[in-house]
């Protein structure tokens, strides 16, 4: 790891030399003596001076490097995992509220689409806990809920966020991937790149989009996983021929997908059950292992500063109470 150790106010350190003010003598800690002859050799009282004098010189330096504040920057850690930079776009319109109407294994006839895409998202985000993760809603428009991070519990709040309100009311799935392609301009690469894309519907796109998806998608070297939410026999089964006369948006979508010079990868899901495996599929394929170096924020050593001050001011004070002030 690659620290460098700086201050963030360091023209504070010009108060250094105030440190030295304790080891000055004091005519007030003298007292008063018939005859200097008679005192015994009190060494026990000269190390608890100087332990005193020590413990103030301390105190102060201590401050004076709090108030500078110390910090280690361009930290750089080395880290060891898949690397992957991954970005979930969930479709958040309110067709995701309705119900499955499926007998899954883990999930009973009733719940909706959008709680069974949560559990089975969670618990693949659990999962990837070296990957930089983000997390897009799309509907009207897209929201990005969470940019990349390594906070994987942030990630995880997002995905709960969709629990609450109600979907929006339009299904704008080319904006929605789109934006989701432009998290990934400019970024450096760590590893593998991947959308995974969770919806129940589908979009007929113009050429101009269909040409943006694929140069955007290209550029950036990023896989697409289509996770497609089947509701009982409404949903055409995509990997069935559909003649030309007859096409649903879904099916067009999933052809063009085909079409794609990037790795696309389709997994149509009836159940919870199927939504799991989807996942797992993809936590398998984006598992490579790989090395990649990781750019920490300033860490603020001031807060140790200031701990060690507060001991010396509180050994100076325990000292002062056994002090002797006078002869009785």
């Amino acid at each position: 790891m690659n620290t460098v150790f700086d201050f963030a106010y360091p023209w504070l350190l010009v108060l250094l030399p105030l440190a030295a003010l304790p080891l000055l003598r004091r005519r007030g800690d003298t007292l008063a003596f018939s005859w200097v002859a008679w005192l015994p050799d009190d060494r026990l009282g000269q190390w608890i001076g100087l332990i005193g004098r020590g413990s103030a010189v301390l105190a102060m330096a201590a401050i004076v490097f709090g108030l500078a504040g110390p910090g280690r920057s361009q930290r750089q850690v080395l880290r060891t995992g898949s690397g992957a930079q991954i970005l979930i776009l969930m479709d958040r319109s309110a067709s995701m509220d309705e119900t499955m109407n499926s007998k899954g294994v883990e999930s009973p006839a009733g719940e909706s689409k959008n709680k069974v895409a949560r559990a089975s998202l969670t618990n693949f985000v659990a999962q990837r806990p070296n990957d930089r993760l983000a997390f897009m809603m799309f509907g009207t428009s897209p929201v990005l809920a969470m940019p990349f991070t390594y906070d994987l519990r942030a990630i995880e709040a997002a995905i709960a966020g969709t629990a609450v309100g109600r979907g929006m009311p339009d299904t704008q799935l080319d904006r929605g991937l789109l934006a989701a392609i432009g998290e990934f301009n400019g970024r450096a690469s760590s590893g593998r790149r991947a959308i995974v894309l969770v919806s129940d519907g589908g979009a007929r796109l113009d050429t101009q989009v269909r040409r943006l998806i694929q140069d955007g998608l290209m550029r950036n070297q990023i896989a697409l996983y289509f996770i497609y939410l089947r509701s009982g026999t409404y949903s055409p089964d995509l990997n069935a021929a559909v003649p030309a006369n007859e096409s649903s948006a879904e099916a067009e979508l999933h052809r063009y997908f085909l079409s794609l010079k990037t790795p696309y990868r389709l997994f149509q899901a009836g159940n919870a059950r199927a939504m799991k495996d989807a996942m797992a599929e993809i936590n398998r394929q984006q598992n490579a292992r790989t090395s990649f170096v990781e750019r920490l924020p300033r860490q603020d050593l001031s807060p140790y500063c200031f701990a060690v001050a507060l001991s010396a001011c509180a050994l100076l004070l325990t000292l002062r109470l056994l002090q002797v002030r006078a002869w009785s």
